[in-house]
């Protein structure tokens, strides 16, 4: 049997649902901003391609070497993540209204 206790509403609990909410909000503001910037390029890629002052080649090789790099920055992104409480409930629905809404 599952026992689930209800909050007991002191400020260290308080303080910490406040702060995962605020930090998943601001992580969602910046995954949001981030999506635009790089909606923004790719389009700007495609325009330049399209009209002769690039060629694909110029843009596919950085990609590639960066693609390749992948296992090292793996470690390095995997250590970032295992300081966002992302499988809170409170941090999910703070990245939703900052993704949405921010």
């Amino acid at each position: 049997m599952v026992v689930i206790l209800p909050p007991n509403g002191s400020i260290t609990f308080v303080g910490s649902i406040l702060l995962t909410l605020v930090l998943g909000f601001l992580i969602g503001a910046l995954t949001k901003a981030v999506v635009k910037v790089g909606a923004i390029i790719l389009v700007l890629v495609i325009v330049l391609i399209a009209l002769g002052f690039i060629e694909p080649n110029q843009i596919i090789q950085p990609v590639v070497k960066y693609i390749e790099s992948g296992p090292a920055l793996t470690e390095k992104v995997n250590q970032i993540a295992g300081y966002l409480p992302y499988s809170s409930l409170t941090f999910i629905v703070g990245f939703l209204i900052g993704f949405f809404k921010g």
